[in-house]
């Protein structure tokens, strides 16, 4: 009795499967997060206000992050991709404000309120978003709440 349980065991052990590899640049993008309440005044670099999204990507292997800015009557006013190597963090804003180093700016111009949705080719990215003044040489504004989609597996946000 005890052989058969033992290649029963063999048996369940040989037929699993690999784990399937990570996500990269070439995998499909999933939405990720929801941001209502963006903001942009309309101004130029370092006047009025801007939103800023902040995202890390642990995936271990380089991604592609998405970013959609639409004005509330649903003009899109932002649709890009961008890279994102493992454990960095990329900085981008609907214009640029000043004291807050970015990697991309969007200058959408007004977006009073807005929305933002952000895919990408996995769900082993983190992001932040903050309504910041933009005028100010120091970090002044307000955090948006974000709604996740497709969490990261056993994460809890």
């Amino acid at each position: 009795m005890k052989a058969i349980h033992w290649i029963i065991a063999a048996a369940a052990l040989t037929s699993v499967q690999a784990a399937p590899a990570s996500a990269g640049v070439n995998d499909p993008e999933v939405i990720i997060y929801r941001f209502p309440w963006v903001r942009d005044s309309g101004d130029g670099a370092g006047l009025g206000w801007a939103t800023v999204f902040s995202c890390t990507n642990f995936s271990g292997a380089q991604e592609t992050i998405r970013f959609v800015i639409r004005r509330s009557d649903t003009t899109i006013l932002a649709n890009t991709t961008q890279p994102l190597f493992h454990l960095e963090t990329r900085a981008v804003a609907t214009h640029a404000p000043a004291g807050i180093p970015l990697n991309v700016t969007f200058n959408t111009g007004l977006a009073d309120p807005g929305t933002a949705a952000i895919a990408a080719t996995s769900t082993n990215i983190i992001c932040t978003a903050t309504v910041v003044n933009a005028a100010s040489s120091t970090v002044n504004g307000v955090a948006l709440r974000g709604v996740r989609f497709n969490p990261a597996p056993g994460s809890q946000e």
